[in-house]
């Protein structure tokens, strides 16, 4: 979406070392260009002159202010040319370029520099925005001072600078810029500009072009859309832009001027994620004033800020603020240089949805799903180039970032021996890192952007970022817990380093002594997304309905067979786009020992279960496409001739044997036609009402994608496929292919148990129902399904009037999410509980004091055993039953005696997938957390195995809880990760090593087969089966 236009005052601060900020402006250009730009060429004819007009003195221009030479513009001559405004729109339209932002002193002095710190991008909208403007202008600033050296040009401000508090602004007429452009690096940047978009032109027309310095005259005419008209011109008009003088203020903790602390908060989830930042000014309460959405900057169309929960999905792909390769010859080695090397959100989703490359992946739709698989990624990682005219494929490495990590995407600081990557072969594990990365300098940016300073106030006041706190599911065991938390410092380190704030090679965060120009934030990684989104609840009835007086509410909440009125309990089902939890909490009123009285007492949680199981959205999305999307274009191959649709579909959508083109063909139909489609059915779907019937509604699949899309490689994919079944003649013309929308339809397939998710609602709605709750809350996008509420209000955990989903719950105006005072979107509840959660640990809401420190993490594994392929623990296959936790560990129990004393063997006979249930119920969905597999030399090895006494091989292994650090250990957390420590086996001459033969790893993705499988979003396998 477009940004909000700021107003900025006549002069604006940017805060230095705080890497390419940007400032957005709005432009309303009539339908027939604007005044067409006349030119001559005077002097040396290096660079020509841009003529202005006034009534009084025609064509003329000022070689000094205030000084009129009139011009007798005649196009007969060779130095004389015309070049209409609109032609100069449209061969510069989003093309990033250098500008003349320079060193001012009033009235009329500019200095010859800095010259190579400022960019500007001009866009033409598809459609104009709300207030009629045409066009959007975005000026990009590199922030980073550069030192001040006698005889060096001068390229950006320096220390100087910044402390003297000089004034920069935009030179707009030829006298102040007219040294710009004889720079050979900016003369060869526009020629080049220039040659590509004339690229059908002959050389000899191109060359009389460039020597008349008609693409200079196209720079101009773009440059004078941002004046301010001179008295000479005697024109009553405004602008049409007003740019702002821009002063350099200094980025120092320790400075004269302290920084504003900013808190972000992130619910990273596997399908999107939420950020809020709160600022902290000083008072009591700012916290819930002061706070604002986490908004990303698209980059390759940067024009478009995305302020609402985003995308999880990342993909690879180099920033680029213009011609870099020429930028460089300016002396300026890392101008414009952003710091990380992927994308995420919604500019993610329209580069994977683009992407032609085959050599290698670009990216994947949630390394949350993969945080698990720390192993090198063999296909190896590519820059998505889907926006750049380019025939490569080149690989994922670009400074500063790739300088810092080694071949597997870990930190050099980290592996002090490895070398920088060369082969980008980054564990999907690690993605999880660059995508964090990404987040937190988008983050870094948006806190000291001087739109943002200007909307929060003391807008000449630095922020700078002071903690970041990470939600996390509460069905995640420690084990993967642990991986969050380290990759979201790794990303923390990395990020530091590349903006130059961490200069030394040595880890950031284990010395002492570390010297950084900006403090490292510290670290959250603890609440649960599904008690965060009680907090909101409890939050919001206490402050807004009850004025403050949790006593009422807990009297007004609690049950009518409730002895205990200063007790409720809370259950929550949130679904999420990878898992969907439940979490059961008691919520008491501490009244101390003085036994405080009213409203002046603390709110304790007590949480008594939680489980969480890895089937939701995204799975409900899938379900969708089989059952309403895919039989339409079973239908649409039959109609075609194709006489086995089922086996082609195969090939096209499923697990079919496919080359590496056909499979990234397969992953696009599927991001471009397929996902879409099942969106659209399930946001229609939000909106179905089961008390008022509707009619089934048939379009064509173009009419439902909309604007949307198809790239041509796409169809022609499909087409090619139906020719090879039916003939030289077959063709399918994809995009007309009719499909019924019968909401009805998908309402009785939630009822009746067809989506795959109802299962897992109608264990977790047997659980609360055994718990005396006093409500029931449901979060998580998929909550607004009309299925999903009904399905559960079927099942009667308590009574309807007890069941609160929280789309559409009024909270007003202290939300950040809302719509017109409702959450419209329950995916925010998340990130907004962590930020009361956050808030309430500091003592800064008045009138809630809740005791955060009460919401401690404990293990979920409960029961330990092989996983079956129907996603379950037999009895018989338990290893570890009903385990408990003592001392930051879980307790694993203790069988035999003597030597033969320890925890229980595990037989292994092959590769097995282990995991862990809740509940001592057999058919309790388990979750999947380990494979244990043999090496290549343990499997060869085990292949000529011979048994004692004729028996078949078997290994004997036990397991024993890996210790936490003390640092872990002060947190509370409770360590559940398990090693191998001992191996045993009834093999002939056995020489088996575990650390050499086995392999136990984390895997938590619930996949039927023991492969490294991708997910369908990533594979493109929808049809199963």
């Amino acid at each position: 979406m477009l940004p909000e236009i700021t107003q900025f005052e006549e002069t604006v601060t940017l805060v230095s070392d705080t890497g390419i900020q940007f400032m957005d402006f709005a432009l309303r250009l009539g339908p027939d260009g604007e005044q067409t730009g006349k030119f001559v060429q005077l002097n040396n004819g290096m660079v020509p002159t841009r003529l202005l007009w006034s009534k009084e003195y025609k064509d003329f221009y000022e070689p000094e202010p205030d000084k009129v030479v009139q011009v007798e513009f005649d196009t007969s001559e060779e130095s004389h040319f015309r070049l209409p405004m609109e032609d100069s729109l449209k061969l510069l339209d989003g093309v990033w370029l250098p500008i003349p932002f320079l060193r001012f002193t009033p009235p009329y002095r500019f200095d010859e520099g800095p010259n190579n710190w400022a960019r500007m991008r001009l866009v033409k909208l598809a459609e104009p925005d709300l207030d009629g403007n045409t066009h959007r202008l975005t000026l990009g600033f590199d922030s980073r001072t550069m030192p001040l050296v006698a005889g060096a040009p001068y390229l950006a401000p320096n220390e100087d600078d910044v402390r003297a508090g000089v004034a920069f602004k935009l030179a707009c007429s030829a006298r102040e810029y007219g040294w710009f452009l004889t720079h050979t690096w900016i003369r060869d940047w526009l020629t080049e500009v220039y040659t590509e978009a004339r690229a059908e032109w002959t050389r000899e027309r191109l060359e009389r072009d460039l020597q008349g310095n008609r693409h200079l005259g196209h720079y101009l005419n773009l440059l004078s859309l941002l004046r301010r008209p001179v008295p000479a011109e005697q024109s009553g008009e405004k602008p049409k832009v007003e740019i702002p003088e821009i002063k350099v203020i200094a980025n120092e903790a320790n400075g004269i001027v302290k920084p504003i602390p900013v808190d972000l908060v992130l619910d990273v989830g596997n399908s999107r994620t939420c950020g809020i930042l709160i600022e902290d000014h000083g008072q009591a309460g700012s916290g819930m004033r002061h706070n604002y959405v986490l908004a990303l900057r698209d980059l390759s169309e940067p024009e478009k800020v995305y302020n609402q929960a985003f995308e999880s999905r990342v993909e690879f792909t180099h920033a680029a603020f213009g011609k870099d390769h020429l930028s460089i010859k300016s002396g300026r080695h890392n101008a414009f240089q952003w710091p990380t090397i992927a994308r995420v959100g919604g500019e993610a989703s329209r580069l994977a949805s683009r992407n032609r490359g085959t050599e290698g992946s670009t990216g994947l739709s949630s390394p949350k799903r993969y945080l698990w698989d720390e192993k090198a990624y063999g296909h190896g990682w590519r820059f998505n180039t889907a926006y750049v005219k380019t025939d490569k494929e080149p690989m994922a490495v670009a400074a500063p970032f790739a300088n810092l990590i080694n071949d597997r995407g870990q930190p050099l600081y980290l592996k002090p021996f490895d070398m920088p990557v060369f082969n980008p072969r980054y564990s999907r594990s690690s993605l999880m890192t660059f995508m964090l990365a990404e987040v937190v300098t988008q983050a870094l940016s948006q806190i000291n952007s001087p739109a943002q300073r200007s909307r929060q106030g003391h807008a000449r006041v630095p922020r700078q970022l002071n903690s970041i706190t990470l939600t996390v599911p509460p069905g995640m065991p420690q084990a993967e817990r642990s991986l969050l938390s380290n990759r979201l410092y790794e990303a923390i380190g990395l990020v530091w380093k590349s903006l130059g704030w961490h200069q030394d090679e040595s880890n950031p965060f284990k010395g002492k002594d570390v010297k950084t120009r900006t403090p490292f934030p510290s670290v959250r990684v603890e609440w649960d997304e599904a008690s965060c989104g009680q907090l909101v609840y409890l939050y919001n009835e206490v402050n807004e309905n009850f004025a403050g007086h949790p006593e009422e509410f807990f009297v007004a909440l609690a049950r009518p067979d409730k002895q205990e009125h200063e007790q409720i309990s809370l259950a929550t089902i949130d679904i999420g786009g990878g898992t969907t939890d439940l979490v059961i909490t008691d919520y008491r009123l501490d009244r101390g020992a003085g036994g405080g009285a009213g409203a002046n007492v603390h709110i304790v949680p007590t949480q008594r279960f939680r489980d969480g199981f890895k089937i939701a959205g995204d799975d409900i999305l899938l379900d969708v496409i089989q059952e309403f999307i895919l039989p339409s274009f079973a239908n649409a191959l039959r109609t075609a001739g194709v006489p086995a649709p089922d086996a082609l579909m195969s090939r096209l959508c499923g697990n079919g044997d496919a080359t590496a083109q056909e499979r990234l063909l397969r992953q696009q139909l599927n991001l471009q036609v397929f996902v879409p489609l099942g969106l659209a059915l399930l946001k229609a779907y939000e909106q179905f009402d089961p008390a008022q019937p509707q009619a089934a509604v048939e379009q064509t699949w173009q009419q439902v994608l909309g604007e949307a899309r198809v790239n041509d490689s796409v169809l022609a994919f499909v087409n090619a496929a139906v020719r090879r079944e039916v003939g030289r003649d077959g063709a399918l013309d994809l995009l007309q292919t009719p499909i019924v929308f019968d909401l009805e339809q998908v309402h009785a397939a939630f009822m009746g148990g067809q989506i795959n998710i109802t299962k897992v609602l109608g264990e977790l709605c047997e659980v609360v129902f055994n718990y005396p709750c006093d409500m029931l809350l449901l979060t998580g996008r998929p909550s607004r399904l009309p299925g999903i509420q009904a399905f559960i209000r079927q099942r009667l955990p308590l009574p309807p009037g007890r069941i609160l989903p929280m789309q559409n719950y009024r909270t007003g105006g202290w939300y950040p999410f809302h719509r017109n005072g409702l959450i419209d979107d329950p995916k925010s509840t998340a990130s907004v509980g962590a930020m009361i959660c956050l808030l309430c640990s500091k003592h800064s809401v008045p009138n809630f004091y809740f005791r955060t420190a009460a919401l401690k993490p404990y293990s979920v594994i409960k029961h330990f055993g092989q996983i079956d392929n129907a996603g379950t623990i037999k009895h018989a296959d338990v290893l570890y039953h009903d385990l408990k936790s003592d001392k930051g560990l879980i307790e694993l129990p203790i069988v035999g005696e003597g030597e033969e004393r320890g925890t229980p063997w595990l037989e292994m006979r092959g590769d097995m997938h282990l995991g862990y249930r809740q509940l001592a119920a057999e058919r309790w969905s388990a979750s999947p957390l380990y494979t244990l597999r043999f090496t290549p030399s343990g499997s060869a090895a085990f292949s000529r195995a011979v048994g004692k006494n004729g028996e078949a091989p078997v290994l004997r292994i036990r397991l024993e809880i890996e210790q936490f650090d003390q640092e872990e250990r002060d947190q509370g957390l409770i360590s559940d990760k398990l090693v191998i420590q001992k191996l045993e086996s009834n093999i002939l001459d056995a020489d088996f090593d575990f650390d050499r033969d086995l392999e136990l790893s984390l895997n938590t993705m619930p996949t039927m087969s023991l492969s490294d499988s991708d997910y369908w979003l990533d594979s493109g396998n929808v049809k199963g089966k």
